[in-house]
């Protein structure tokens, strides 16, 4: 994390079309470090596209999306290596514990976490209790907590958030409320897509879709 000391993330002129239809079109907006985004619409407006256009795991149709780290532009490899993402759309193995999905997810991203570290992830998401537990026996809001954990393990300085608040109770609100602020304090840049006003009000930026 100490390498990347100074991060933007800039959309220019992005827009994107799914054959004729406009999904969004001529986004530009430059967010640094210790900031965040909030991208807001309706349910099929494209929060999620765009999300996964800054991640790297699709095409804008037009305009180019740049995460600069001292200046200089990542590749592809580089994004994805300092990047986390929450979203919907990310599966556990159901057979394996928390702790050993943690150890996997961590893995594949060419990472070492320690049991110390895997603890201090579960301990920050309130799973201590149930980290040798099979996923499969965890709720949904457990689930939603565990995709924090296992971002934080990752250590990243880039925060992807999609619906960050789904499935959570009370106390899981306040969680990621507090995480989001802890990570702009830690220079950070947050990325969220929400409907939620309290998640928006983080947001020094905001893209409204329609």
């Amino acid at each position: 994390m100490a390498m990347y000391q100074s991060m933007s993330v800039k959309l220019l002129n992005v827009s994107k079309n799914f054959g004729s239809r406009i999904l969004f079109a001529a986004l530009t907006v430059t967010v640094n470090s210790g900031q965040c985004l909030a991208i807001t619409g309706p349910n099929g407006s494209g929060k999620s596209t765009l999300l996964k256009l800054i991640a790297g795991l699709g095409k804008a149709t037009t305009g180019t999306i740049q995460i600069l780290v001292n200046g200089r532009e990542l590749d592809v490899e580089e994004r994805m290596a300092c990047l986390g993402l929450v979203s919907p759309e990310i599966i556990f193995y159901g057979d394996m514990t928390g702790r050993e999905n943690i150890v996997f997810f961590t893995r594949v991203r060419g990472l070492t976490c320690c049991a110390e570290q895997v603890e201090e992830c579960f301990e920050t998401v309130g799973l201590t209790a149930y980290k040798d537990n099979l996923v499969h026996t965890y709720s949904t809001g457990m689930r939603q907590r565990l995709k924090f954990a296992v971002m934080l393990a990752t250590k990243p300085l880039l925060w992807l958030l999609d619906e960050p608040s789904s499935n959570l109770d009370a106390d899981g609100k306040t969680l990621v409320n507090k995480m989001i602020v802890k990570a702009l304090a830690g220079q950070a840049i947050v990325i969220i897509g929400t409907n939620e006003p309290w998640e928006a009000q983080h947001a020094g930026y905001k893209i409204e879709l329609v």
